[in-house]
């Protein structure tokens, strides 16, 4: 009882965030090649407390993640165009971020307010022309249904809590003039998300092949803000598990889909629960789990 209590006077004393915190991408110093990709071994990109994963592969000379760039060529529709935006600039500042494959977003518990986002000039022309590898949204009619998706998963720490989609384009009005690719910076609003640690970044599109997506698979970021809450909101608004160790079973305080994850983020239980319920985790080994009900998680350690 004395444990429990401490780590409830444990969390009642972390304190609110309270300064804003918003990563332009403005702090790197690009060198006349307009972009940063990781060539330099320099791992991941960190500003405002934001690490924007970034790996490098240099017998490819290609690279994962997150890049920074300024190159403004808003007309070149091929791969050696990864780093221009179809904007012509960046919604403030000079810089911005370019995200491809694999890319994830950490920061400390909070919630993120969101971003302004736009397609890559690569990707836009792509669509909107067709290359080598993809098809010209629309088709010749203009009547094919295509569409491009980013999905936007919240997680706290491996386990997704909730999903933003966002379509950087639509093909799919019957009304062909309504069909659009993104090609102005626009607010995505993420605070649905609720309080996380990362974001995780997917791509889905109309068009693909037996190797997998044909559309490029690229975005543009500028100005990702977090909100002032903090980690204070990420433990009051937590699932209420105990006894927490947990030995045999817990006890819920919530209603509905109840699942339990290890660390590398797989469900290895789910029940439906009510208010009260009694959950048991016997066959379960002993370690570190998250247990998840709506967009509630908490971590619970079994014994």
């Amino acid at each position: 009882m004395k444990k429990t209590l401490l780590i409830l006077i444990a969390f009642m004393s972390l304190t609110a965030t309270t300064q804003a915190q918003i990563a332009t991408f403005d702090g790197l110093a690009l060198d006349t090649t307009g972009f940063w990709n990781g060539a330099d071994g320099v791992a991941n990109y960190t500003e405002e407390g934001f690490n924007f994963y970034n790996s490098y592969d240099d017998s490819w000379g290609s690279w994962s993640g997150f890049s920074v760039s300024s190159v403004q060529d808003d007309s070149t529709g091929t791969w050696g165009n990864q780093y221009g935006v179809n904007t012509g600039m960046a919604y403030s500042g000079n810089n911005f971020a370019v995200a491809t494959t694999g890319a994830t977003v950490s920061f400390e518990p909070n919630t993120i307010n969101g971003f302004y986002i736009t397609n890559s000039t690569y990707a836009s022309e792509s669509m909107l022309n067709g290359d080598s590898f993809a098809k010209q949204f629309g088709g010749e009619s203009g009547d094919d249904e295509d569409w491009y998706l980013l999905s936007i998963n919240g997680l706290v720490d491996t386990v997704v809590t909730n999903t933003i989609e966002f379509y950087l384009a639509d093909y799919r009005f019957s009304d062909n003039t309504q069909d659009y690719i993104v090609n102005d910076w626009t607010w995505l609003d993420l605070s649905s998300l609720g309080n996380i640690t990362s974001l995780q970044f997917n791509w889905s599109s109309s068009d693909n092949s037996d190797w997998g997506m044909n559309t490029p698979e690229y975005f543009c970021m500028d100005d990702l803000s977090i909100n002032t809450v903090g980690v204070e909101e990420l433990y009051s608004n937590a699932l209420s598990i105990y006894p927490n160790p947990v030995k045999n079973q817990f006890t819920v305080n919530t209603s509905g889909d109840l699942g339990v994850f290890d660390l590398s983020g797989k469900l290895v239980h789910s029940t439906i629960v009510k208010v009260g319920d009694i959950v048991s985790v016997s066959n379960l080994n002993s370690g570190i789990y998250f247990v998840k009900v709506g967009a509630l998680v908490q971590k619970i350690v079994k014994l």
